[in-house]
């Protein structure tokens, strides 16, 4: 089902609290999942440029984010997952797979813009496809991009190099991750090179200009995400028109979403993929799919089952003797 947000007025000056769902089912499993987030936005200019940041004010500083995980065989509830670390794995993934199916097969660099959570995973997903030997890390906080460097040389083999500007982390390299909360586009088609590979977890991290030079985009969908709002609230939302909700300057341009091929188009053979070793090819995954929560969290109920993880919650919680 098409991701679906409502935005209100929030408690703080400019921000809005948004309720989040995606909702998706992988029969061959048992479980439908609902994915709900309940968030308080942000949209600050840091360094100039636009971001989206969520302020963790529930319980003393924390987030809300839940994974639901239904029984297909008897509707009950099977489990509640926090969402923050399947929501990383599944972007960082969905990235990887897009490498394996579009990246030249022989690409041994890669360049990474972020250090926060969507950084880990993706350098790690990476790693499983393929053979990395040198990893260029930039993040415009000089603190956040060493120590996120010195994290990874503990657990991977390739060399990882922190470097202090961002056209430094493009240069040479055969892949590249943009893992940012970035609003205002900031990769320039200067820094596109013959046969490089782009990842994106946001529609607006990559300019149309660095988009039109892509020789073939894959999106993980072709729909947008459904806002809702307060009548007249729509054009108050930094991201309307440029988010995930749709970025006016794309459309009807060789770099709308709209008419491009889904990556899983092209893993089951109904697309072709990449040409040829110079082709410059991108993955814009500017919105998750409850599919993707469906298959992660079938998996990790199922390892939690066997490990005898998490907490027995009692069902009569969830259930109830009269009919909705």
């Amino acid at each position: 089902m098409p991701r679906q947000d409502l935005l209100v007025p929030g408690p703080l000056d400019g921000s809005y609290h948004g309720l989040k769902t995606s909702c998706a089912s992988l029969p061959q499993s048992g479980v439908t999942t609902m994915r709900l987030t309940s968030d308080i936005l942000t949209w600050p200019v840091v360094g100039g440029r636009q971001r989206r940041v969520k302020i963790p004010l529930a319980m003393g500083g924390k987030y809300v984010g839940l994974v639901f995980v239904f029984s297909t065989s008897t509707g009950e509830l099977l489990a509640i997952f926090p969402d923050g670390f399947i929501q990383a794995i599944r972007v960082g993934v969905t990235n990887a797979l897009s490498v394996k199916y579009m990246a030249r097969s022989d690409s041994s660099v890669l360049g990474v813009y972020g250090s926060g959570w969507q950084a880990r995973p993706a350098v790690l997903a990476m790693c499983k496809v393929l053979p990395l030997r040198e990893i260029r890390i930039y993040s415009p906080t000089r603190a956040n991009r060493e120590n996120f460097a010195a994290e990874m040389r503990r657990i991977i083999a390739a060399d990882v190099i922190a470097v202090s500007s961002p056209e430094d982390a493009a240069k040479h390299a055969d892949v590249v991750a943009l893992t940012t909360n970035a609003l205002d586009p900031f990769f320039p088609a200067s820094w596109l090179r013959a046969g490089m590979h782009i990842t994106t977890v946001r529609p607006s991290e990559m300019t149309l200009e660095a988009l039109l030079g892509c020789d073939l985009i894959a999106v993980s969908t072709r729909q947008a995400a459904q806002l809702f709002t307060l009548p007249g609230q729509e054009s108050a939302i930094p991201e309307f028109g440029k988010g995930d909700y749709g970025r006016a300057e794309l459309e009807k341009t060789a770099a709308d979403w709209r008419d491009k091929p889904e990556l899983s188009e092209i893993i089951a053979g109904k697309v072709k993929g990449r040409d040829k070793d110079s082709d410059v090819t991108c993955m814009l995954n500017h919105l998750g799919l409850g599919l993707q929560f469906s298959a992660a969290a079938a998996r990790v109920y199922e390892l939690a089952r066997e490990k005898g993880l998490g907490r027995e919650l009692p069902t009569e919680w969830f259930s109830q003797e009269e009919h909705s």
